[in-house]
């Protein structure tokens, strides 16, 4: 037991950070999923992110309590068990090299006409400007974003030029199935916007519906994202990305 709690003692400072940042990172994760709780539109989604912010904050103070338990021991255990440590000091260590003064190189050297001439050369190389790129404005992503199979958009396919009502082929089927939402990311914004969610899972059949008749509401470019997010009943996530193109709606014909 003295063994442990030497060695409890030795690593006191490093169990001291070791709560700090755990507490710190499960109070910031509960925030987290609190915020996400009120932001949620479903009763499912709500609930979920309250569990895990319940989670979050009993494992923060869990962390709390270790500090707090290892501040204890070092008031009332640590000083009877651990002597104070007393500093030897580092004998010198023999057989450095010490320089002397033949050993010292010159610090100048005889100017000739080579050592001259090659000055010159790199002085007017050194003042030469060199020309700076102009910046390339990036072409959009045509590529998805899919890395699991248990979601996967089939159709449409990236880099489709979408109008009207689009139907979202593809899967959406993970273990816990929970259930799966289409998000929509528009141009020139990173927090996706709520479009759908559905109750049953899907395997290479048709996952909705995407309805982008009105251009008010989608105004047309080549800059949507569209998502589809699986979840699972501990609230993870499993996600899909693909780029699209929204273009204008067709003209209905004048009889």
């Amino acid at each position: 037991m003295k063994v442990v709690l030497a060695w409890l003692a030795q690593q006191a400072s490093l169990l001291y950070l070791v709560s700090l940042i755990g507490a710190l990172a499960y109070a910031i994760a509960a925030v987290s999923a609190k915020k996400k709780r009120d932001a949620a539109q479903f009763s499912l989604e709500r609930e979920i992110y309250q569990q895990r912010a319940s989670r979050s904050w009993i494992m923060s103070g869990l962390f709390v309590t270790l500090g707090l338990l290892v501040l204890s021991l070092k008031i009332l255990v640590f000083p009877a068990i651990v002597p104070e440590q007393v500093s030897t000091p580092t004998p010198p260590v023999a057989g450095l090299f010490t320089p002397t003064p033949e050993a010292v190189l010159p610090l100048t050297a005889p100017v000739t006409t080579t050592n001259a001439m090659t000055a010159s050369v790199v002085m007017a190389v050194s003042l030469t400007p060199t020309p700076t790129p102009a910046p390339v404005e990036a072409a959009p992503a045509t590529q998805p974003n899919c890395p699991s199979p248990n979601a996967q958009i089939i159709a449409p396919v990236a880099g489709s030029d979408l109008s009207g009502v689009v139907e979202i082929q593809g899967t959406a089927t993970v273990n816990a199935f929970s259930f799966y939402k289409f998000e929509v990311i528009f141009p020139d914004a990173d927090i996706p916007t709520d479009v759908a969610q559905y109750n049953i899972p899907v395997e290479n059949g048709v996952l909705g519906y995407w309805d982008i008749s009105d251009p008010d509401k989608y105004p047309p470019s080549d800059r949507y994202r569209f998502r589809l997010v699986v979840v699972d009943i501990y609230g993870n996530t499993t996600t899909c990305t693909i780029p699209v193109q929204i273009n204008p709606p067709e003209a209905t014909p004048q009889p």
